[in-house]
């Protein structure tokens, strides 16, 4: 804590000097160095423009005003007293004597009553002694009298000033008694709140002496440059002996960081509680003698301070059990449901108590009071409570009930059980079960779901030798009737489409069938690597183009929205092209007449749309949320004539998503199918498209 300005000059001049006599020497010392700046500037001017006989007096000025500095430097107020009385000589020197030139003494006795008045206030302020005071003010009468009678105006004065009371000497006295009167009366008062700071200090300090709290009175000793160097115990209180066992001679005058750290075994540091810590009270454990303080630091004067030592182990301990209640309760309601109500025999709510969460926010008055047909329950199932209340209540039996709850955060499920509390009334116990229902539900939908999907498999795979035996039967047939020598050349070729056909379907549902078993074992691997787009379209295209039956009217183009042939991207190149596959081959399946088209395009230099598209027959409405599940097929001429796993486009998304993308499907019945996905154009090159 640092000193002011004020503080510092009062100690460095006057460091013996209590505040109140420093602070009024530094007072004077201001009103002496304002005098001594004019009287120099006066005699400084009077040298430049008319030097004679007042340079004398005016020199004078500036001497007494230097012992006076003096005086004041080395704390003697009386010398200052004594200057005082050189007034009547400076008066003499300036308005009587001939030393200066000076109107008539008649005229300038105004003057010396302002100089007399100027020294009867310090005297006022200095003097701690009537007779002072009444020995100036002889003096100073004397020298009005003196400058009157001068010029022989002593007695016609009384007739020369009117009214009467004009006159110096009424004025110098009324002046007098009026200063005289206010200090009599300043002394007096100044007494009596002394003898009233003196017993309000006895009554603190008997307080302090007595009080239950244990009090130690500190003094901090300072440097030269304000710095708290050490901290003195001065005195404690009878508590502070009695609570810490040590009497007062054996602390007093000693260390403050010495008798606290012999004390407490360094667990309080004293010197950061008073200098440094901006809180005014702290607590701490002192473990040598188990207990529990609470401190307050007080600082009723600039180098004082006054410690208070609050024992509130007995508090602590009190906490500490109330703290293991609440968490043995807290455990115990975290076991039982979230909510509990009070309800009377008439459906009133009467008290409740809910766990803090943000799943609900129920105040008392939205409640307390409340009935259940006001509370927001519909009428059948406030009518089903009341019921199960009255049940409860005269059977002594446990209700449950299940309902849903319109919340902030959505609808929660929750089960109330109504037991008998008393002859009046009932608890009613409500427990989310909002995820236990969820689970239960999701879990009967994965049941529904394994269990067609089992019945899809058991199909698949009581339909496969049926499948495989089809296909293998033709190629095998087909392949004997063509070593006929006797076949004509059109009936020969097709037998080749045929074996053709039947073997590209062979091919697919053998490739569906260990695509299926990775996905299902999770050994698909995806390996990252730069690949060429452009060649993935051109292969693709190459391998349908000339296996497209000649009984579909079916064109097959290729969309190739960059032709650079170093347009290539970061992607799994093979699951791409199988995914690409599966889905024109799927479009040339289910496409009679039209056009199949295989491409892709930019989407601002970032993405990568891929798409193939058909003017097939398309996808009914009912159809499309199940078009990529596993084993399914749409029910259509196409399928009903030929044979197929329903795997391929449920084998396509999951490709397609182990790369970046997300397989999506528009499609209108009789008018055609899109498949289209988007990949990251990561680490892209040659992606500069040239518009003519």
């Amino acid at each position: 804590m640092r000193k002011s300005w004020y503080h510092i000059i009062t100690e460095k001049l006057w460091p013996d000097y209590p505040s109140e006599t420093t602070t009024q020497l530094l007072r004077l010392m201001v009103i002496l160095v304002v005098m001594f700046i004019i009287a120099s500037a006066n005699l400084i001017i009077r040298l430049l423009t008319n030097p004679g006989a007042g340079f004398i007096c005016d020199l004078g000025v500036v001497v007494t005003l230097l012992l006076a500095g003096i005086c004041l430097l080395n704390g003697k107020k009386d010398c200052l007293i004594y200057l005082t009385f050189t007034l009547p000589l400076f008066i003499y020197a300036y308005y009587i004597s001939d030393f200066s030139e000076h109107p008539p003494c008649i005229e300038t006795v105004y003057n010396s009553v302002w100089w007399i008045f100027g020294g009867l206030l310090f005297i006022f302020y200095l003097a701690e002694t009537n007779y002072i005071l009444f020995f100036y003010f002889f003096t100073s009468i004397v020298t009005i009298v003196f400058q009157l009678t001068r010029d022989n105006h002593l007695l016609d004065s009384f007739s020369y000033y009117h009214p009467f009371t004009t006159h110096p000497l009424f004025i110098l006295t009324a002046f007098f008694a009026a200063f005289f009167f206010l200090r009599t009366k300043y002394m007096i008062q100044l007494k009596k709140q002394s003898h009233q700071l003196l017993d309000t200090q006895q009554s603190i300090n008997k307080v302090i002496q007595n009080s239950s709290f244990s009090v130690a009175q500190i003094r901090a000793e300072r440097d030269e440059e304000d710095n708290v160097v050490n901290l003195w115990i001065e005195k404690v209180n009878n508590a502070f002996e009695a609570s810490f066992k040590i009497n007062l001679h054996e602390v007093q005058d000693q260390e403050a960081e010495y008798i606290f750290n012999l004390l407490f075994r360094h667990h309080f540091d004293v010197n950061k509680m008073i200098l440094f810590d901006k809180k005014s009270t702290r607590e701490f454990h002192a473990k040598n003698q188990d207990r529990w303080f609470k401190v307050h630091a007080l600082k009723p004067e600039y180098n004082r301070f006054y410690l208070i030592f609050e024992d509130i182990s007995e508090t602590k301990k009190k906490i500490a059990e109330l703290e293991a209640n609440k968490k043995r309760y807290k455990v115990l309601l975290e076991a039982i449901p979230d909510i509990f109500f009070v309800i009377d025999k008439d459906g009133t709510y009467e008290d409740f108590v809910i766990k803090e969460s943000d799943l609900l926010k129920i105040e008392d008055t939205n409640i307390i009071g409340s009935n259940i047909y006001s509370v927001g329950f519909p009428e059948n199932m406030a009518n089903k409570i009341y019921r199960c209340i009255k049940n409860s209540l005269k059977n002594n039996t446990i209700e449950t009930i299940e309902y849903s709850l319109n919340t902030h955060n959505g609808t929660f499920l929750f089960e109330m059980r109504l037991a008998k509390l008393n002859s009046h009334s009932v608890i009613s116990i409500a427990r989310d079960i909002t995820k236990r229902k969820t689970a239960e539900f999701n879990l009967e939908k994965a049941l529904i779901k394994a269990e067609e999907s089992d019945r899809l498999k058991s199909a698949f795979l009581a339909n496969l030798s049926h499948e495989i035996r089809t296909p293998l039967n033709i190629i095998t047939n087909f392949t004997r009737m063509l070593a006929e020598p006797d076949l004509e050349d059109n009936e020969r070729m097709e037998l080749s489409d045929a074996i053709s056909q039947n073997g590209q379907q062979l091919l697919n549902m053998i490739d569906n069938t260990i695509h299926l078993s990775k996905i299902e074992t999770g050994t698909v691997e995806v390996s990252m690597s730069p690949c060429k787009v452009n060649p993935i379209i051109r292969n693709i295209y190459n391998r349908y183009l000339p296996i497209i039956p000649d009984s579909k009217n079916i064109r097959l183009r290729m969309n190739q929205d960059i032709p650079n042939p170093a347009f290539e991207f970061t992607t799994d190149y093979r699951l791409l092209s199988e995914a690409l596959i599966i889905l024109v081959d799927n479009a040339i399946k289910y496409t009679i007449k039209g056009e199949v088209v295989v491409g892709y395009e930019m989407v601002k230099n970032e993405k990568i749309n891929f798409f193939v598209t058909d003017t097939g027959i398309g996808i009914p409405e009912d159809e499309k949320e199940n078009i990529f599940s596993r084993f399914y097929r749409v029910r259509n001429h196409i399928n009903d004539s030929t044979s197929g796993s329903g795997l391929g486009l449920a084998i396509a998304q999951h490709y397609v998503e182990l790369i970046g993308g997300t397989l999506e499907m528009e499609s209108k019945e009789n008018e055609g199918t899109k498949f289209h996905f988007v990949l990251p154009f990561k680490d892209g090159k040659g992606f500069m498209k040239i518009v003519s």
